[in-house]
């Protein structure tokens, strides 16, 4: 993903403005599933955890 640097006094077209907004979307979509995936393989290495501390 590129970086954008905006300045003081700059204003994005509406055109630009929604590609930025789908570009934003979709990087937070993949964010989001990729954290869906850590969060269920750390609560199975937590679960092994637990059930070995138990023993």
């Amino acid at each position: 993903m590129g970086f954008i640097k905006f300045t003081k006094g700059t204003s994005l077209s509406d055109k630009d403005r929604k590609a930025l907004q789908k570009l934003l979307t979709d990087e937070k979509k993949k964010l989001q599933s990729a954290l869906k995936e850590v969060d269920a393989s750390l609560s199975v290495l937590g679960a092994g955890k637990k059930a070995k501390k138990k023993k």
